[in-house]
């Protein structure tokens, strides 16, 4: 014999979770998006930040490339400018010497701010004569020399042996703000100035900062790319405003969390719709497989109903009939034959009437909807056992809280009623009480309940109640509760059966669909 051999195939996933990780791998595609974003960000930090302090660095060499040229061109002209002074000076001062009257006058008419002549024994002659320069008459005397009021200085040989040297001055204002403005300070502090250059500085000391070419700084929320070049004068500090770029950061920022909140979001709202559409169409399918159960079970058990009915009432209709002859025929017997043709017909009588409640269980229920008062219906049940009750001891108490009108088949509903109403005395042989509750909790729905005491079930009987076949009592067929079911669920209700074991109390609640308040008779 072989053996089959069988492959545990695994259940496939619900499709929220399909759903759900679909959505999870939109945030991680977003992550990586927004990651591969933020390097494209600071790469092209990077290179315009780099690519604008090299290009403010050529400016700066360009520049003072050219201030130191066009220094070196101001030095030569003033030269040669001062050197034709003197020695139109030195002429005249050979003709004549020149006296203090004569310098002022001369110095004025060349445009000069004074004149001075030293003579080799010292003497000094000086026009104007508050004019008084502080170079001493033996510096280079090809170099022009400023004083502290910006007046160029300029000393020269002179033909006559007599005089040491002729010092002339200039002013030079004009020249000197030139040159501060084209040197580097002036420079720096101009391009400083300039929009999306937050300061430009030059530190002679070695670089400090070894880490990448460009850093972001935040100095009290404003932020700027600071990038450091070794030039031949120090290290250029470049800083730059990057308040865009941190804003740019900023906004990638929120839009990725907003977006991958939105998708969080989305996702768990369709996973928990598919979540509760997948869960309603399994709860529909296991209540359809439920029904079909049913209806089979119905089915099969209505046709060997059928049969054993059939099979069964003959040979009892049979039996029936004979113990009826006998019964006439009983003249003659003794109190224990008689005794036993008396048994024998209650146990076939009993045995019909299973038979006949196991039809009624297996047939379907019709019932012929009509409008009827609840109330009335269970005071004429009421009526028909207020004997059995007072000669059992029962007390029989009501609370009718609402006075609805319901549809529902009379003679089913009255069946369904007495039912419970036998149920609670049969279980009270010995007195109790039974309480009797209508009541209407919602616009549509009323609630009928009966409450009896006395009741001693285990919690596993207590836990059958209900099933077909199952009974306590001795002579019972265990389909009455079942059949109350079918009538309740056959009138759109539901038939609930409780046990309180603290109180030894045994609850049935009816709840049937309410139509309208009964009018009051």
């Amino acid at each position: 014999m072989k053996a089959a051999l069988t492959i545990e195939q695994k259940p496939p996933l619900p499709f929220w979770v399909l759903n759900l990780s679909g959505f999870g791998i939109l945030i991680v595609l977003v992550l990586v998006v927004f990651f591969w974003q933020m390097t494209v960000i600071d790469r092209d930090l990077q290179r315009n930040t780099l690519n604008r302090s090299q290009m403010i660095s050529m400016i700066i060499e360009e520049h003072l490339a050219h201030a130191e040229l066009a220094r070196d061109t101001i030095e030569t002209v003033m030269v040669s400018v001062l050197r034709d002074k003197i020695r139109f000076i030195d002429y005249l001062n050979t003709i004549d010497p020149l006296q203090e009257e004569e310098l002022t006058a001369l110095a004025k008419e060349t445009g000069l701010v004074g004149i001075e002549v030293v003579r080799r024994d010292g003497t000094r002659i000086t026009g104007p004569a508050d004019w008084q320069p502080d170079q001493p008459c033996n510096p280079d005397r090809d170099t022009v020399h400023y004083d502290r009021h910006a007046i160029a200085l300029f000393i020269g040989a002179s033909t006559d042996e007599a005089v040491q040297c002729i010092q002339v001055g200039l002013d030079a204002k004009a020249s000197v703000q030139l040159q501060t403005k084209m040197a580097l300070p002036a420079l720096l502090s101009h391009l400083s100035s300039l929009p999306g250059i937050r300061s430009v500085h030059l530190e002679a000391d070695e670089p400090s900062f070894t880490g990448e070419a460009v850093r972001l700084i935040d100095e009290d929320g404003r932020w700027s790319a600071e990038t450091r070049l070794p030039t031949p004068s120090g290290t250029l500090v470049i800083a730059l405003d990057a308040t865009q770029h941190f804003n740019r950061i900023t906004l990638l920022r929120r839009q990725f969390f907003l977006f991958s909140a939105l998708l969080l979001s989305l996702g768990l709202f369709f996973s928990w719709l598919l979540y509760h559409v997948q869960q309603n169409d399994l709860n529909r399918t296991r209540s359809f497989e439920r029904l079909l159960a049913r209806e089979h079970e119905a089915a099969a058990l209505g046709r060997a109903t059928a049969t054993i009915a059939h099979e069964v009432r003959n040979p009892l209709n049979a039996i029936s009939m004979g113990l009826q002859r006998l019964r006439l025929e009983s003249a003659g017997f003794n109190p224990d034959q008689h005794e036993l043709v008396v048994a024998m017909e209650e146990a076939v009588n009993r045995t019909s009437v299973i038979i006949s409640e196991l039809q009624r269980f297996t047939r379907p229920l019709v019932p012929r909807l009509q409008r009827l008062d609840p109330v009335s219906l269970i005071q004429k049940l009421l009526i028909l056992y207020q004997q059995r009750c007072h000669e059992q001891s029962i007390e029989v108490s009501q609370t009718v809280s609402d006075n609805s009108l319901i549809e529902a088949d009379p003679d089913l509903l009255a069946e369904l009623l007495e039912n419970l109403l036998k149920n609670s005395i049969e279980a009270q042989p010995n007195g109790g009480f039974i309480h009797i509750t209508l009541k209407k909790t919602t616009a549509s729905t009323l609630h009928i309940i009966f409450t009896n005491g006395n009741c001693t079930l285990s919690v596993e009987d207590a836990m059958r109640l209900g099933e077909p076949y199952f009974t306590t009592k001795v002579h019972g067929t265990g389909l009455g509760l079942a059949i109350g079911k079918r009538i309740a669920e056959a009138h759109q209700g539901v038939l609930e059966v409780t046990v309180d074991h603290s109180r030894q109390e045994f609850s049935a609640l009816l709840i049937l669909p309410a139509v309208s308040p009964a009018v009051p008779s």
